[in-house]
């Protein structure tokens, strides 16, 4: 030390390289890539500067049921909305739909285009949870990466994720083993050999074939970590740990979900927010009778009577509420598909005739709703020109659905249906079966329901996502996927100054 004081050039040389190291940001490297995938990680937060102690809860009300935080069984917008929350992928979106990074702090791609490889930050500790035998979250490494691949292709699991990454090496041959051949000891594949982990800090991806969307898919709720130890062998024996923004608290109750502030979150100085909440309730006058109350702040995702309810023709914010609430419109939309099942009794030509029927028949549903909102699409196999209902003998059957507007859909068919002395029963169950002649999908985007392909279109419409927030809510974001929005950033009073 006594040397370097006796030059005080070096010193000064010494010092000056210490600030340069320590200010530099880490660099996204994308070799062969479009400019959106480069950009850096949102770091700009707006913080009150005033009353800094006081506790912060955003409130949010969700018309679907949340039922499991296991990210593989997400099979709505409120779930993977919540599952953003708790987990984080390696990379994840911003609001304007570009990729920025998540857990990796640096990734590049292959001249090819066929391997990808993603350097993780070095700080990332999954959440405290009893899953760890110590009780302590512990630090994330490349190979919970690899596990988590690997689980998409178990049997027994939902395929969407799977059929998201069929492009990595081995995966799909991976993933047909496990699925096709019930003795283990049979199976000839012990991994996905293009899911390779150098060290703790690595993950290389090969590709089969290029995949334009690969870093979008990797972005999606389907694709984000969390350790081995929160998997059980049941669905309810999973526990949600992640190394997200917020801790999964408690649910407080079958319908209320509890989430605190991650304090150990790498990014946990931008989060303004002490704790999320999320309320669910199908119905919709419930939800915006408790947010008129002040129980409730946010409505990310309006529903059919909201829509008729709040909204003018041209879809603005009726004056009586546009002092108190504000619309986020959102670019994305849901595309909604009325199918024909061949194995009921139902025989095609007369399921043409009943999707035939909607555009001349129901068009005074889709009238309801703003255009800008609620689009009646085609009808791509309908007998446009022989409506006669009359010629079915049996009644008509469809699957049940969580979805508000795929139940006023039904709903509104089925009066239509009853003027022409035909019966549309909704059956209590959520597939379709040999007695269920008609079913409803929903296709979000990046995230199709690929498993009903093959099933017969019969019509079609989409609704865009609208959200209603208190006004006194700053900085929360939403971008053209429907089942995306970040908390991140998010400002608002302190809970006893918003009522």
């Amino acid at each position: 030390m006594n040397s370097l004081l006796n030059h005080p050039k070096l010193l000064t040389f010494i010092v000056v390289l210490l600030i340069v190291a320590g200010c530099k940001e880490p660099e996204t490297v994308v070799v062969n890539q479009s400019p959106t995938e480069m950009a850096p990680a949102d770091t700009t937060s707006t913080k009150p500067t005033s009353n800094e102690a006081s506790f912060r809860k955003l409130v949010i009300g969700e018309l679907n049921p949340i039922k499991t935080l296991d990210p593989l069984y997400a099979d709505n917008a409120a779930t993977m909305r919540a599952l953003q929350l708790v987990y984080e992928g390696l990379v994840r979106f911003n609001a304007r739909g570009a990729i920025v990074p998540g857990l990796a702090k640096e990734w590049s791609v292959s001249q090819d285009s066929l391997q990808y490889t993603f350097h993780l930050r070095n700080n990332i500790y999954y959440q405290d949870s009893q899953v760890f035998t110590t009780g302590t979250g512990r630090k994330l490494t490349a190979s919970d990466v690899k596990y988590d691949f690997e689980r998409m292709t178990h049997s027994g699991l939902p395929p969407h994720a799977a059929n998201m990454f069929m492009d990595i090496k081995d995966f799909e041959p991976y993933y047909l083993e496990q699925h096709y051949v019930y003795n283990p000891q049979n199976r000839k594949l012990d991994d996905i050999s293009g899911i390779q982990t150098p060290n703790d800090s690595t993950v290389v991806f090969e590709l089969v074939q290029h995949d334009s969307k690969f870093l979008k898919k990797l972005a999606t709720p389907y694709a984000v970590i969390y350790p081995k130890e929160a998997v059980g062998n049941t669905l309810s024996s999973f526990k949600p740990v992640g190394a997200g923004p917020f801790n999964f608290s408690q649910q407080a109750s079958d319908s209320t979900l509890i989430f605190s502030k991650f304090q150990n979150y790498y990014a946990a100085k931008d989060i303004d927010l002490n704790r999320i909440d999320i309320k669910t309730n199908t119905s919709e006058s419930q939800l915006f009778k408790a947010m008129g109350e002040g129980n409730i702040y946010l409505l990310p995702q309006l529903g059919p009577q909201l829509f008729q309810g709040i909204l003018t023709s041209d879809g603005s914010l009726i004056s009586s509420y546009s002092n108190r609430y504000t619309l986020q419109r959102a670019a994305g939309s849901t595309k909604y598909v009325l199918r024909y099942n061949p194995q009921d009794h139902l025989t095609l030509s007369e399921a043409r005739r009943v999707a035939g029927l909607i555009p001349m028949d129901t068009s005074s549903y889709f009238k309801k709703f703003p255009d800008a909102y609620v689009t009646m699409g085609s009808h791509p196999d309908s007998l446009k020109n022989d409506t006669n209902i009359s010629l079915i003998n049996n009644d008509i059957y469809a699957v049940y659905s969580d979805d508000p507007f795929v139940r006023t859909f039904l709903g509104n068919l089925s009066k239509s249906l009853i003027r022409h002395q035909t019966t549309l029963q909704m059956m209590n169950i959520r597939t379709p079966t040999r007695n269920t002649g008609l079913f409803v999908t929903q296709d979000q985007p990046l995230i199709p329901n690929q498993q009903w392909d093959n099933y017969k279109k019969l019509f079609q419409f989409s609704v865009k996502q609208v959200a209603l927030q208190r006004t006194e809510i700053k900085g929360l974001e939403f971008n053209q996927y429907p089942w995306w929005f970040n908390a991140r950033g998010v400002t608002l009073p302190s809970e006893e100054s918003l009522n």
